[in-house]
């Protein structure tokens, strides 16, 4: 039986979104095995809720590699994603898991593409055309510094539309220019590539991601 990547996301809107974005990174690296859709997941800001996703995945014959993946808000992904690595390597699973905290949220990664996406209309996955980012947006400042992304692209669209992530996120996600947000160094950006790497490189194997507590 032929293994394939899993990924468990939080939110209703990164279901699709968190499956485009990494298939599209999977296979701009070369690589060629499937992903799953992800799966939303209760708790993954709780061991609990951690354990219990390694373990149900643990029970799939084909799963090659798992992938978790949430917004951190606050917090620091530096201390809390070794943690929660921490807690996955003691079930000792038989497959690779990478734990990736966005920083401060999934939006964060539009933000080096928003100059890109303004004056363009955003076309759902039904073909329905609403309505994108006023022409000539533009964002300043550090990237994971801005708290309420979502707030805040809600202020870029036209007076009467709002940001919602189960209709925008995915849209949104299909429109990022990977190489521009590459080359913003996003730093939880770089650590979703880095621990894609790393999966690859242990797919169908073990081992945890991040490797250790800093």
């Amino acid at each position: 039986m032929s293994k394939k990547g899993y990924i468990l996301v939080e939110g209703q809107g990164e279901v699709a979104a968190a499956g485009n974005l990494v298939t599209r990174l999977w296979q701009e690296a070369g690589h060629w095995e499937p992903w799953a859709p992800p799966r939303r997941w209760k708790n993954l800001h709780l061991r609990r809720g951690i354990e219990d996703g390694v373990r149900r995945m643990a029970a799939l014959p084909d799963v090659g590699a798992l992938l978790i993946l949430r917004d951190e808000d606050d917090a620091c992904p530096k201390e809390h994603a070794p943690l929660a690595a921490s807690w996955v390597r003691e079930l000792a699973p038989s497959f690779p898991v990478a734990i990736v905290w966005l920083h401060r949220e999934y939006e964060v990664l539009f933000l080096p593409c928003v100059e890109a996406m303004a004056g363009q209309p955003i076309v759902g996955t039904d073909g329905q055309r609403r309505p994108g980012l006023r022409a000539g947006t533009k964002y300043t400042g550090a990237w994971e510094a801005k708290r309420g992304v979502k707030e805040w692209l809600t202020e870029q669209f036209p007076p009467g539309r709002a940001y919602k992530p189960t209709l925008d996120q995915l849209p949104m996600t299909r429109m990022i220019d990977i190489p521009t947000l590459r080359s913003a160094d996003v730093p939880c950006f770089g650590t979703l590539e880095r621990a894609l790497a790393f999966l690859a490189g242990e797919f169908g194997r073990s081992g945890v991601y991040p490797l250790a507590l800093v």
